[in-house]
């Protein structure tokens, strides 16, 4: 794997056959192999150090693999928000749509509902552990 100092060091160099790689990737709807290889480690949550269950894998991949997923995350991105494809309902992992700025925006709405004599039923449900537990292919 590229270290990601070295790449910055090098941009100007590299960055004409990464795009050629890239290119040929996205033409061929294939990555190169080594792309597909990550290092796996352990990474704590809370409780037990010593408590397996109190750490999730983290896939440490090729800095280059993950350089073109941002490339393609924020093409996919700017595609959604150009053509309105987001609901005005979502919010996080979208720049300046943030879940604190969620909450202020449900907050206000609550307290307008209140303050004109409304009523509020709220369901709360925590999702932490969801993805811990549901079987991935089954997702």
């Amino acid at each position: 794997m590229i270290h990601p100092r070295i790449l910055y060091e090098t941009a100007d160099q590299i960055a004409y056959p990464l795009k050629m790689l890239f290119e040929s990737s996205f033409r061929n709807k294939c990555l190169p192999s080594e792309w597909k290889y990550a290092n796996i480690t352990p990474l704590y949550k809370k409780g037990s150090r010593s408590d397996p269950r109190n750490y999730r894998p983290v896939s440490l991949t090729s800095i280059v693999c993950r350089l073109m997923e941002s490339i393609i995350r924020d093409s996919v991105t700017t595609h959604f928000k150009l053509n309105h494809l987001f609901s005005n309902k979502q919010f996080g992992f979208i720049k300046g749509r943030s879940t604190s700025l969620q909450l202020l925006k449900i907050l206000d709405k609550w307290t307008e509902l209140l303050e004109n004599g409304g009523q509020i039923y709220v369901i709360y449900t925590n999702l932490e552990k969801a993805f811990d537990k549901i079987p991935h292919k089954r997702l």
